[in-house]
């Protein structure tokens, strides 16, 4: 059942604020960037909000931070190489500098990857939602959720060899 008009945005802000910044910066790596597009997609929702049908808020808030996010790392991968240093808490600094470049890559890729498929892989393997509720958020069957994830992991794969010993599967 849609939630009604009357929803309280404060209410809405309040509860989901947290994971929309969350999700950004997880993409992005980049606080000024993640704050940015938590804004951007705020206001986005707040536009979307009276005309009614959003079923799940959260949902709903995670697939347009993770669209919105990887627009913007399609959009500064186009412009300049950015980087934002990281801060792993390893005893090995070889570890830390594997892991870094595994990130950098893994957020690259996900720019080629079809947006479907982007959104899709990190609904289920950043924010760990299952098939189901991603389905549902997105308004397509498990079995095509299943599909995409299946091609985006394979397409991974296939771009580095480093995902073989990643634990993907």
């Amino acid at each position: 059942m849609p939630e009604s008009r009357s929803v309280d945005w404060n209410e809405i802000v309040g509860r989901h604020a947290a994971t929309v910044c969350r999700v950004a910066l997880r993409i992005l790596r980049n606080v000024p960037d993640a704050e940015d597009v938590s804004q951007d997609v705020f206001a986005e929702a707040l536009a979307l909000r009276d005309a009614g049908g959003i079923l799940n808020w959260e949902a709903f808030l995670v697939r347009v931070t993770t669209l919105r996010s990887l627009d913007r790392l399609r959009r500064r991968r186009k412009s300049s190489e950015l980087r934002e240093e990281e801060h792993h808490y390893s005893a090995d600094p070889a570890d830390a500098l594997m892991a870094d470049e595994l990130s950098d890559w893994l957020t690259d890729a996900l720019t080629r990857l079809p947006e479907q498929q982007a959104t899709i892989f990190l609904m289920v393997y950043a924010e760990q939602m299952t098939r189901l509720e991603v389905a549902q958020a997105l308004g397509v069957s498990p079995d095509a959720v299943s599909s995409a994830l299946y091609k985006a992991r394979q397409r991974l794969l296939s771009e580095h060899a480093v995902f073989n010993r990643g634990g993907l599967s």
